[in-house]
């Protein structure tokens, strides 16, 4: 398809066939976790939705991303690569989704796709670093950003609409370098994320479960090394990619600074998302994922603007946006939910409150 279609086409038809096939196949993954049981259960204590809410809905998001791909794009060896990574984690998503992966296993599933996606040929292109070194750092980056995507789907619609943004931001850097295969990329994810958006938004019908936000995450580090960012200042090869995906690596890093402060591990649940601390304040969910995604446009838009500036503009930016994350860690540090009130008793809830909603799940 990609010799009869022009690349002004090309990727409004990656768009729109991705959108359509997750439109068709999230309901069909609804009804079969719903039939096989595969469901989040609230629990009372980190799950806090009404009733059991399908999981799987990464299986829409994939087989929507990877059809599309498939059909409008040859599938050259970088295409491959990430297909054969993505594939990788979606398997140990689906495994940690059943319920039977601790997190040791999880993260030696992420490894061996960053790995193999490096070796492949998907990685961070330092020349003055040996190989190895290279390919290590690459590694280490896509872990981090599979890691910050499973760790903000916390709430409903959050790390699909992040991961949307992201997605068209990183496509508009490929368009403007004229990286064709990045681009169709994007578009393709970009399509199946807003298809999946329909029924994650809140209230959320279907989670993305472990295998979707793994996914993500993988998908768009690997894009986010595969892109290009400027010729115009040396700064914006670094902070570009870091700005896009600004929100995600923000709560990840606030998230594991909040455990280790409390003597948690870090990998274990907790209520120290920033999303998480919002809603018990009682900022409703809807307003909570609107906000998120208005700051995560914000910075895509200074990694843009970041990269087509002269030096002394891109290093202004760079700062201010430091600032700005301190300011939100501070802001964000006063909100522990650890020192909420007590909670009312279940009679007194029952007599005082609306039940709760689905988007007010934690995890």
């Amino acid at each position: 398809m990609t010799a009869a279609l022009s690349p002004v086409l090309l990727l409004p038809v990656a768009t729109a066939l991705a959108l359509f096939l997750a439109l068709y196949l999230t309901p069909v993954i609804i009804r079969a976790a719903e039939r096989y049981h595969i469901v989040d259960r609230p629990d009372g204590k980190l799950k806090t939705q009404r009733a059991a809410v399908p999981y799987l809905g990464g299986l829409a998001v994939f087989l929507s991303f990877l059809a599309t791909v498939a059909i409008v794009h040859p599938l050259e060896s970088r295409i491959l690569a990430i297909l054969l990574a993505a594939s990788i984690v979606v398997c140990f998503g689906l495994v940690d989704d059943l319920g039977t992966l601790v997190p040791k296993d999880k993260l030696i599933g992420q490894l061996i796709a960053a790995f193999v996606a490096v070796r492949a040929g998907v990685h961070v292109q330092f020349e003055f670093l040996p190989d190895l070194v290279d390919q290590a750092i690459s590694v280490f980056w896509l872990v981090a950003i599979i890691n910050a995507f499973n760790i903000i789907d916390v709430h409903d619609g959050l790390c699909t609409g992040l991961a949307a943004i992201a997605t068209a931001f990183f496509g508009v850097f490929a368009v403007l370098q004229q990286e064709t295969l990045v681009a169709v990329l994007c578009a393709a994810l970009f399509g199946a994320l807003l298809g999946f958006l329909r029924y994650n938004f809140p209230p959320a019908r279907i989670y993305l479960g472990d295998t979707g936000s793994m996914l993500i995450g993988l998908v768009l580090g690997a894009l986010a090394m595969i892109d290009d960012y400027s010729t115009v200042n040396p700064f914006a090869a670094a902070f570009s990619p870091l700005a896009v995906l600004a929100v995600p690596l923000f709560d990840m890093g606030f998230v594991v600074l909040a455990r280790v402060a409390n003597g948690q591990p870090f990998y274990y649940g907790s209520p120290d998302h920033f999303a998480v601390r919002l809603r018990l304040r009682g900022i409703g969910a809807r307003r909570i994922a609107l906000g998120s995604y208005l700051a995560a446009a914000v910075f895509g838009a200074l990694a843009l603007i970041a990269a087509y500036s002269p030096t002394l503009p891109a290093v202004i930016i760079i700062g201010a946006s430091v600032v700005a994350f301190a300011v939100a860690v501070a802001l964000l540090w006063r909100l522990d939910p650890r020192r909420l009130p007590a909670a009312p008793s279940a009679s007194e809830v029952a007599a005082t409150a609306p039940p709760p909603a689905l988007s007010d799940r934690l995890r």
